[in-house]
């Protein structure tokens, strides 16, 4: 590399006249500030200037990503839901209707083994129903698997054929 960097500055340089030499040198000194602008210092305040306005965000971020494995970890160490047979789980969603008053609108509960059950709801509030399914899901894992939903003449009312299954999704 030696060997090659002095033939070429015998070629290039040292064949030249001294006042060439001299003003090569001075355009040079004259042009490294234009070249140091705009090679180092102009591309380095842009990255700057752009980290400035994402450094915010990925903070944001960070902290939306360390709460979520927080409730990761809390979530890992809750006891998983026993699965209910079919008829645990009609008990379970009778006494849930009773309690949420929506079992005089059950016009049906049919068992379907191994852990589901299928209900007609013949005239119910769909805001009633979805927090029924809703207080079924956080309190007793008890969610909905297929539903069939056909709204009724009175505003709000709907007639809900649903299966219900019990158990995680593991």
């Amino acid at each position: 590399m030696k060997a090659r960097w002095q033939a070429f500055k015998k070629l290039h340089w040292d064949d030249r006249a001294a006042n060439e030499r001299r003003a090569i040198t001075l355009g040079a000194l004259a042009l490294s500030p234009l070249i140091a602008y705009f090679l180092l210092w102009q591309p380095a305040h842009v990255a700057n200037a752009k980290l400035l306005a994402s450094v915010p965000a990925m903070r944001a971020q960070a902290a939306h990503l360390r709460s979520q494995a927080v409730e990761a970890e809390a979530v890992r160490h809750l006891p998983h839901p026993a699965v209910l047979d079919a008829n645990a789980l009609k008990t379970a969603i009778e006494e849930s209707a009773v309690r949420h008053q929506i079992r005089g609108a059950l016009s049906s509960l049919d068992v379907q083994p191994p852990n589901a059950v299928r209900i007609t709801l013949v005239s119910v509030s769909f805001e009633q129903w979805l927090n029924w399914v809703r207080s079924l899901q956080q309190e007793q894992h008890i969610r909905v698997e297929s539903t069939g939903i056909a709204p009724l003449p009175q505003t709000g009312m709907a007639k809900i054929n649903a299966t219900l299954i019990n158990g995680g999704t593991e």
